[in-house]
């Protein structure tokens, strides 16, 4: 089993490594990102559409707007600063975590668990707010039960933080009250109550009771309704994302084991069940050798961002009882007191996360060589191209497609602007960004290899 710092310092350099790289290979263009990252060069600035989500949108296109600023006119490059931008704004939350957690192998593991199953399993859609909003919300909950006094730099932090959660996601429905009775909780079971750290907390939890009336008012006036009923409808369908799958049942078979028989966690027994199911996550990619859709899919993982909301509620619930002085007596904390079976929790939640690798990395060269596959496209023909007279409509490209952002893509991935634009499939026929026949003008900005 690994060591606390052991695991803590590879979590860190092991979401570092996958955040440049995946900024390298520019994933942040997938789906609604080639459409940002147009709208960002055609405004010379921020693309700021939907103000619920305002904060984490500015904060994560900082990167691409500095380069616009600093003249750069590389769509590449221009790509790889929006993708930056995306993966390190929630990757800087969940390292503070880590931080804040790494003398505790059970706060540790719930948090290393809270990236192997929500992060890594959805985050290949990283344009979706909802990744900022749930590392920002362990991030809080760490930092809520970890503090031994109120002390004006942590409220000053902790208010920060809820700042950002006025406008960051709907998910603050009901992770907003969760967040405030947590900071209300952390001001009353302090021995001392210095005047200026009372008032900073108490602020935090009005922030967070502001964001739950932002995201409420989100859903009571949506930016779309057609939008909003897709997302009620898609929330049941987290099923289809096999990475979370396994993922989730592996960590689920420990959590359910540890609350029904927490004496057993000194066992091997509930870590080699749930093994099985991690043993089939690392494997998962080779399902890609079938024609078959059961396998690790990128447009899955949008899916399944709904219910992850509830995981991380329920990874808060956990870690406010594991603090709470009430629940000393609580079987799960009882058993969690020895050396060992900490250990073990904390080993079985990295063995988790380096299982979701290989998924993470076949997808992602996917990902790559669907952007070279589509720029070969693009490059080597003029004017208006049938997506059906493409490689993009065979697998394994066409399982990267989102039929309405193809001309976008298109205009992106151009090196001239006489460069073909694909068009939507022949059967599609709801919306797209602009007329496939008529592509804005990105003026000197194309992209190069």
């Amino acid at each position: 089993m690994p060591s606390t710092t052991l695991a803590y310092r590879a979590t860190i350099g092991l979401i570092w490594a996958l955040a440049l790289w995946h900024s390298c290979i520019s994933r942040g263009l997938f789906v609604d990102g080639s459409a940002f990252l147009m709208n960002i060069v055609r405004n010379g600035s921020f693309f700021d559409f939907y103000q619920p989500r305002l904060y984490a949108m500015v904060l994560a296109q900082v990167p691409i707007v500095a380069g616009l600023k600093l003249g750069v006119t590389d769509l590449h490059l221009l790509g790889r600063l929006l993708s930056l931008g995306l993966f390190v704004l929630p990757t800087i939350f969940y390292t503070l975590a880590l931080v804040r957690a790494r003398h505790d192998p059970v706060l540790l593991a719930v948090v290393i668990a809270a990236i192997a199953v929500v992060f890594m399993t959805t985050s290949f859609f990283i344009v979706g707010e909802y990744n900022t909003a749930y590392a920002l919300v362990v991030f809080i909950a760490v930092r809520l039960v970890t503090a031994e006094r109120l002390a004006i730099g942590d409220s000053l932090v902790l208010l920060a933080a809820s700042v950002l959660a006025i406008r960051t996601y709907e998910v603050f429905i009901y992770l907003g009250p969760l967040l405030a009775a947590m900071t209300l909780w952390q001001v009353w079971r302090m021995p001392r109550r210095p005047v200026v750290p009372v008032l900073l907390h108490l602020a935090a939890g009005g922030c967070f009771l502001a964001g739950m009336a932002v995201a409420i008012d989100s859903v009571i006036h949506p930016y779309s309704a057609e939008h909003l009923a897709e997302t009620y409808d898609m929330a049941l369908d987290f099923w289809q994302n096999l990475q979370f799958d396994l993922a989730f049942v592996a960590v689920a078979i420990v959590a359910v084991w540890a609350l029904v028989r927490p004496q057993q966690l000194e066992t091997m027994r509930p870590y080699l069940w749930a093994g099985i199911f991690a043993a089939l996550l690392a494997l998962s990619p080779l399902l890609a050798l079938s024609e078959t859709l059961v396998r690790p899919l990128a447009k899955s993982q949008y899916v399944a961002r709904t219910v992850c909301g509830v995981i991380i509620a329920a990874m808060v619930i956990f870690l406010w009882c594991y603090a709470a002085e009430r629940l000393e007596a609580w079987r799960v904390r009882i058993a969690l007191r020895d050396k060992a079976v900490r250990r073990r929790v904390l080993g079985f939640a990295f063995l988790v996360l380096v299982a979701m690798l290989p998924s993470d990395i076949f997808l992602s060269f996917t990902w790559r060589a669907y952007l070279q596959s589509f720029r070969q496209v693009v490059t080597t023909h003029t004017g208006l191209v049938a997506y059906e007279d493409t490689p993009l409509a065979r697998r394994p490209d066409l399982l990267l497609v989102e039929n309405w952002t193809l001309p976008t893509q298109s205009l992106i991935l151009r090196g001239k602007p006489g460069d073909a634009i694909v068009l939507p499939p022949r059967d599609f026929t709801a919306w797209v960004p602009f007329p496939p026949d008529k592509p804005p003008d990105l003026g000197p900005y194309v992209w190069h290899d």
